[in-house]
C-alpha cells in the first residue's frame, strides 16, 4: 500500500509492482486483489494490442479510505458494544 501512497495518481499494473517491491507476482496479485476488494484499490482494465487486456490498480482518494476505515472501526465498537452486554446480562 505504501507503494500506491506515493504516488496517488498513477496507475500500476502487478508486474511492475512486483518488480519494484522485488516480490513474487503471486503475492503481489493476491495482495492487491485484497486491497481492491476492500475498497482500497480501485482497479481498471486496459486492453493490450495483440489481444487480452491486464489489470491496472490506482489508490482511492484519502477521503474514501478514511470512510472505510471509520466503517470498519464503527462495526468493531458495535459488535463490542453488543459482547459487553451480553457480559453485563450474564450472557
Amino acid at each position: 500500500m505504501k507503494y500506491f501512497l506515493n504516488d496517488p495518481d498513477k496507475w500500476v499494473d502487478t508486474d511492475v509492482l512486483s518488480k519494484s517491491l522485488k516480490l513474487d507476482i503471486s503475492t503481489v496479485q493476491r495482495s492487491v486483489k485484497k486491497l481492491h476488494e476492500k475498497e482500497i484499490l480501485q482497479r481498471s482494465q486496459q486492453n493490450l494490442d495483440g489481444g487480452g487486456y491486464v489489470f491496472i490498480y490506482k489508490i482511492h482518494s484519502k477521503n474514501q479510505i478514511k470512510n472505510v476505515i471509520l466503517k470498519i472501526v464503527q462495526s468493531w465498537a458495535d459488535r463490542l458494544g453488543q459482547e459487553l452486554e451480553k457480559w453485563e446480562n450474564g450472557g
